[in-house]
């Protein structure tokens, strides 16, 4: 059975057999003889903050880097050494499926699938995240948007059901409500209380700055578990420092960047007919405050929260009939919803077809000019071997050749 990647440089998370195995976020720390990925890089961001890096999955791509840092010539070569450092993470050297965010742009997509190639990884389909998880989470609703949270942004994809198929409609970048924003808002919240209680600065040393952005994530328990306040000590050479942090001071700190969340799907609702259901990933779910913004603005009647283990189920349905032998990973940007799991094995079991007939000659499907490549995948998920299909005027015959290239 393939792996599933979720990736998002807040984490990359890897799950085999619906577990996850592997969670790296997307830093790298390239001080001394061996650059280090992950949750290690992102412990000692802040010790080193020149030679630390966070946006090569935000900004992948082949530029040359403005400065030359060690072996590494583009945020390509980093991405690599990150995947190469989640596969020894895990363990883990085979077939994979990953789920990729709807703001990753065509040439994005094209760096991924090389580097994704030349790593101990098998990647066998590119699946768009949002179109995942409105097949984990199926709803009525002939429109709904995924809101999602990066590193450095926030995105809102919104999705249509045409007749029981979605299909991605458009994405919108966020800029300032992202996870590296929450956390640095936190951080500073968190910061200003030790001044006004202890007179005492943590961010005047870097090892004291670096515990407050190691700690967010149990910030982040203890404020979801409705928690009145939130304590932290910091002990220096000299003394213990204690500060305490009312939740209500830090949803108030953190009401600008659900405000431009908000502002965004405000927007995108109105030329939508003011209804827009509103499905949320698990990282979109941990900004304190969100879920309640959103419903109090009359977005979302029930909020629904698709876990990763719900992703990586679905992902790996999705890409049960992506086609290969392709020179380039296949990405699927739309899906037919499913009623069960069973009825999809049931109903899609047919053996795909491989190429179309034209005029008595065979093209294989990945390489042809009438059907865009994007669209392959789902034409072969849901037309067996024998269909005719109308192109740029031509009839198309699917078709499937078992010893042809």
């Amino acid at each position: 059975m393939s792996a599933i990647l979720e990736l998002n440089d807040q984490a990359l998370n890897l799950y085999r057999d619906g577990q996850l195995v592997a969670s790296s976020p997307g830093y790298a720390l390239v001080h001394g003889k061996v650059p280090v990925f992950g949750d290690e890089a992102a412990a000692r961001s802040r010790l080193h903050p020149v030679n630390s890096y966070n946006e090569f999955w935000y900004r992948l791509g082949m530029d040359p880097l403005p400065r030359q840092v060690a072996n590494f010539r583009h945020h390509a070569d980093m991405a690599y050494a990150h995947l190469m450092h989640l596969s020894e993470l895990s363990g883990y050297q085979g077939e994979l499926v990953i789920a990729v965010p709807g703001s990753f742009s065509r040439e994005q997509l094209a760096v991924l699938s090389g580097i994704a190639q030349q790593s101990p990884f098998a990647p066998q389909a590119m699946v768009d995240t949002a179109i995942v998880a409105a097949t984990a989470a199926p709803s009525d609703s002939e429109q709904l948007a995924f809101i999602d949270l990066q590193l450095h942004q926030a995105t809102i994809t919104v999705i249509r059901n045409a007749n029981g198929r979605l299909q991605r409609d458009q994405v919108v970048r966020v800029q300032g409500g992202s996870w590296h924003g929450m956390a640095n808002s936190l951080v500073q919240t968190v910061n200003d209380a030790f001044i006004e209680q202890c007179r005492f600065n943590p961010q005047h040393s870097a090892e004291w700055e670096q515990q407050l952005y190691n700690e967010v994530p149990d910030w982040l328990r203890a404020i979801n578990s409705a928690a009145p306040e939130i304590s932290i000590e910091i002990e220096t050479d000299k003394a213990r420092h204690k500060a305490t942090v009312q939740t209500a001071d830090i949803l108030g700190d953190l009401q600008m960047m659900q405000s431009r969340i908000e502002q965004q799907l405000a927007g995108l609702a109105s030329s939508m007919g003011g209804s827009l259901p509103v499905l949320l990933s698990s990282r979109a779910a941990l900004m304190p405050g969100l879920k309640s913004t959103l419903q109090a603005g009359g977005y979302l009647a029930a909020t629904a929260v698709v876990s990763g283990e719900q992703l990586a189920e679905a992902a790996l349905r999705l890409a049960a009939n992506a086609p290969g032998g392709q020179s380039a990973v296949p990405f699927i940007q739309s899906a037919r919803l499913q009623q069960s799991a069973s009825e999809n094995t049931a109903t899609h079991r047919h053996e795909p077809a491989t190429h179309v007939l034209l005029d008595g000659l065979a093209w294989p499907l990945s390489h042809q000019t009438w059907i865009a490549a994007a669209e392959v995948p789902a034409i072969i998920a849901d037309n067996p071997p024998g269909t005719v299909l109308e192109r740029a005027g031509k009839r198309l015959q699917l078709i499937r050749v078992r010893n042809g290239g």
